[in-house]
């Protein structure tokens, strides 16, 4: 009994049963009583109390949430947001080198073709020596302006010229064709529109004559009495001034190779003997401008 009681004592938390107590005990590891030699003399069990704290006291309208530590976040320092902006800032600088790397050489690739189809051009100009295309209209055919020249006081006041100028285009290049892809031809009578009209689309050969009819077409054309009278006073004279201009883009060819498109201008001035539409032509005259190209006469 006192090394019973002086056992317990020491530990404080457990009990001391002998051994050839009841084997029914609770957590014990007991052995079969047959076997004598091989039973402990005493068997232990502690039993180690569970704390139990109280729950914390709780404040009206609060509320405990309890987060698994695993699911709590943390706030990155402020350096991280430091390193980021910086290098945020060295990647849009890089990206914005390349792209300005990358235009440049665009840009001088560009003008590198620009210097060489230049460079191409002047040799073909000082080897081909191209010339202008010569225009003469050869005749000029009016109509709805009959009876303006008999008597301008009982004419009428509102008119619908028509004219059929037939042009003669002159190609004196011999190894150059001449592409014209349409046009506008115009005809006016001191400084006063009267109709206008399309020039045909086609190909002209090296060294080739090509005539043609291009017409124009006006409508409600009302004259005033100076322009009539001057009409009449041109029609008894048998000569009447006409001012036919052309505007048409034009392409040399050369084999299969183009150049681009270069705007031709051509002013002619044209004199008939009458306003009908078997007139005839009494005088004439054509200047032709070529933009963006120097051509020889």
């Amino acid at each position: 009994m006192m090394h019973e009681n002086g056992h317990g004592h020491g530990h404080g938390h457990g009990r001391v049963h002998p051994a050839s107590s009841s084997s029914d005990f609770s957590g014990e590891m007991n052995q079969s009583v047959s076997d004598p030699s091989s039973s402990p003399l005493y068997s232990f069990h502690f039993e180690k109390p569970v704390p139990q704290h109280p729950p914390p006291p709780s404040q009206p309208g609060t509320y405990v949430v309890q987060v698994p530590k695993d699911k709590v976040f943390r706030v990155p320092p402020p350096e991280n947001a430091r390193l980021f902006d910086h290098y945020t800032r060295r990647a849009k600088r890089r990206r914005g080198r390349s792209c300005v790397r990358v235009c440049a050489c665009l840009l001088a690739g560009a003008v590198a073709l620009a210097v060489l189809a230049a460079a191409l051009a002047g040799v073909a100009y000082l080897v081909l020596r191209p010339k202008r295309p010569a225009y003469t209209v050869q005749a000029l055919a009016v109509s709805g302006l009959a009876g303006l020249g008999n008597d301008a006081s009982s004419s009428p006041g509102v008119f619908s010229p028509g004219f059929d100028a037939t042009v003669r285009a002159d190609n004196p290049n011999g190894r150059i064709g001449v592409r014209y892809e349409g046009g506008r031809v115009s005809v006016s009578y001191d400084g006063v529109l009267l109709a206008d009209g399309a020039w045909p689309a086609f190909y002209q050969g090296p060294r080739n004559v090509t005539v043609f009819v291009a017409k124009a077409k006006g409508s409600r054309i009302r004259f005033s009495q100076r322009v009539r009278g001057q009409m009449a006073a041109a029609e008894r004279l048998r000569s009447v001034p006409f001012d036919v201009d052309v505007e048409v883009p034009v392409r040399l060819q050369l084999g299969k190779v183009r150049t681009w498109a270069v705007p031709v201008r051509a002013h002619c001035t044209v004199a008939v003997d009458r306003l009908a539409a078997d007139a005839k032509v009494v005088s004439r005259s054509c200047d032709v401008k070529v933009h963006l190209l120097s051509w020889g006469n």
